[in-house]
């Protein structure tokens, strides 16, 4: 069930409210004037190189399903819908948007769908397996670290849940059960798929890795910038955390979640409020002016971009 777009902005509202009692706001002039523009910069920088490596890591996804497709467009799309994810009132828009751009006639339409499911579950995997390493590093000093590895031991202990169903699925008795599920048949065909070995996954689980580090370095570079440096195991949780609360879909693109997020954790790993809290605008700042040039080059080209020839099939 989806959350109102309305209730969305209250929600969004509430936080920021909730996030600006607490700023000492005398003491916020002279801490905004000691921003160093120059971390600034490489974070930015960091951002726009993100959504180069994101076009790999997309480009190894759609490979994984026989698909394939010329990185200059799956990079304009993806900066298409990194404008979408930052002005439309949620993170869907733009998965949806790389979905429709990549289905084409003849081809099974779950196949586009698949590739950006199984990109973003590898990147959230990836992701949380950083947070992780930070968390044990950090786990004799902070409480929440403590909590962010039983939690992540959870979700780990699901996740082989899962495969252990979908292994049962392929050979046991349920498979006889679900075949005659006609409606299932896309899934199984994209399980066949992705089943398969292949250097598709290296390729994939490697710009995945990359585009986290590119990550850390946006959030060390925001904390850098505003006096307060943070170690990279804490940059770590930060993001993991930051991550987590994106994919909630109860705020307009996560405004005030996320920034709750980073200003929570980093304050359970020693950072003060005041400058949590204008690292934490810094990075929306950031990806609002790259999003802008996004939308920019969207409106620019967008409306006339010819459709790619269809994409090539692998035998």
């Amino acid at each position: 069930m989806s959350v109102p777009r309305g209730l969305k902005l209250v929600v969004a509202g509430v936080l920021l409210a909730l996030l600006a009692l607490g700023v000492d706001w005398q003491a916020l002039p002279e801490q905004v004037a000691r921003l160093d523009w120059r971390f600034a910069a490489v974070a930015l920088v960091a951002i726009v190189l993100e959504m180069v490596v994101n076009a790999s890591k997309w480009s190894w996804a759609l490979r994984l399903h026989d698909l394939t497709f010329p990185w200059g467009y799956l990079f304009r799309i993806g900066c298409f819908g990194y404008f979408f994810n930052n002005f439309l009132p949620s993170a869907i828009g733009g998965d949806v948007y790389r979905v429709y751009r990549t289905m084409k006639p003849g081809v099974a339409r779950s196949r586009a769908v698949s590739a950006v499911l199984v990109e973003r579950l590898v990147g959230f995997g990836v992701m949380l397996a950083i947070g992780a390493a930070g968390a044990l590093w950090l786990a004799r000093t902070s409480e929440l670290a403590r909590w962010y590895l039983w939690s992540a031991a959870a979700i780990a202990l699901g996740g082989l849940l899962a495969l252990a169903v979908l292994a049962l699925w392929r050979t046991g008795p349920l498979r006889a059960l679900l075949a005659r599920v006609t409606w299932l048949e896309p899934v199984r065909d994209n399980l066949r798929r992705i089943r398969r070995p292949g250097r598709e996954w290296l390729g994939l689980l490697a710009y995945s890795c990359m585009f986290q580090a590119l990550v850390l370095v946006v959030i060390c570079c925001a904390f850098a910038a505003v006096g307060d440096a943070i170690s990279l195991p804490a940059a770590a949780l930060v993001t993991a955390a930051a991550g987590v609360a994106s994919v909630l879909p109860i705020s307009v693109s996560g405004l005030g979640v996320v920034e709750g997020s980073i200003v929570g954790t980093a304050v359970a790993v020693g950072v003060g409020y005041d400058a949590a809290l204008l690292a934490a605008v810094v990075v929306r700042l950031l990806s609002l002016l790259v999003g802008a040039g996004c939308g920019l080059l969207y409106l620019v080209e967008g409306g006339r971009e010819p459709r790619p020839p269809s994409p090539e099939m692998a035998s």
